[in-house]
């Protein structure tokens, strides 16, 4: 009994042995492996065409990406079987089964409309024929009413004159009152406006200091700072390791094309001798053949990651930055 329990512990010792086995192997592929990618571009008076391709673990898995007479197409590959396609087939299907469906909902919505016409027809002939009877009949005026109105007349001229005197003085006080009102309200509210002004002024200069100070503050100086090399060694990290290529370029401004060149040139260190540079000073053209290779890592990633959370500084400037 005892060897047969000795043996089920260890086949799950070899499982779970074998699936952290996988695990790590997983994640040391993910964060060693790089990411490669390569890019060119052509474009003279023939063609204008640009293809890319990012690629992972021996073309395991591809993302293939080109511009050809005016069309953009892309997809995803794993083990060379575009992924994307069979999701175009499905959309295609779905959308072929959804017409179908709103055919058929077109086809009864219109079958139950039609059916209430003829009621519909017929009842709006009814009405216009009563309607038409209606306006033919004369219309009667009811008797007595001339005598009624003429002793309302006389009643209503009547306590006009004698509430006419109190009436103009009641409402002389009401207006006086309403006016002295709305006087004393203004003054209440211009009170609250500018006290309302005030403190915002006095919120905003303490705002002002305390940003002041936090930005002076040796902290996050530091911080700054290794945020700033921590992105710089990125960013070598992720620019093309190959670049080749020729670029023939020109505006029909001799200034601006002087201008361009003079931009370009921040970026010499980048590409050095590889690409060559012809500008034009005479004509407006944009002609070259341009090609770059690189590879990320994400290991390098996960590190910078690292060194910002471990510091300090960085998580003082995060913690003050979510305060606000």
């Amino acid at each position: 009994m005892l060897q047969v329990f000795f043996l089920i512990l260890k086949i799950i010792g070899i499982i779970l042995a074998a699936v952290i086995g996988l695990v790590l192997l997983l994640l040391l592929l993910v964060l060693f492996v790089p990411v490669r990618y390569r890019a060119c571009c052509i474009k003279n008076t023939e063609e204008c065409r640009a293809e890319a391709k990012i690629s992972w673990l021996l073309h395991l898995v591809s993302i293939p990406v080109s511009y050809r007479e005016g069309k953009l197409q892309g997809s995803i590959k794993i083990f060379g079987f575009p992924v994307m396609k069979l999701f175009e087939e499905e959309k295609a299907w779905e959308g072929g089964t959804q017409k179908e469906r709103k055919r058929e909902d077109r086809k009864e919505v219109s079958e139950i409309l039609n059916e209430p016409e003829k009621a519909v027809n017929t009842e709006n002939t009814e009405n216009i024929e009563n309607i038409e009877k209606q306006e033919d009949e004369p219309e009667r005026e009811p008797e007595g009413e001339g005598a009624l109105e003429s002793k309302d007349g006389a009643e209503a001229d009547s306590q006009e004159e004698e509430s006419g005197l109190f009436a103009a003085l009641g409402d002389f006080f009401r207006l006086l009152w309403r006016t002295v009102r709305k006087i004393i309200q203004s003054l209440k509210n211009l009170k609250c406006t500018f006290r309302r002004f005030c403190d915002k002024i006095k919120r905003m200069v303490r705002k002002y200091r305390e940003m002041k100070a936090f930005a002076e503050d040796e902290r996050t100086k530091a911080a700054l700072r290794l945020v700033w090399s921590q992105a710089g060694i990125l960013a070598r990290h992720a620019l093309p390791r190959r670049m080749k290529g020729e670029v023939h370029f020109g505006t029909e401004d001799p200034a601006l094309t002087g201008q361009i060149l003079g931009a370009l040139g921040i970026f010499y260190p980048l590409f050095m001798d590889n690409v060559k540079v012809n500008p034009d000073f005479e004509q407006a053209v944009l002609e070259g053949e341009l090609s770059v290779k690189g590879r990320l890592r994400a290991v390098a990633f996960v590190r910078t990651a690292w060194r910002l959370f471990r510091d300090k500084n960085v998580r003082y400037v995060y913690r003050r930055l979510n305060r606000t």
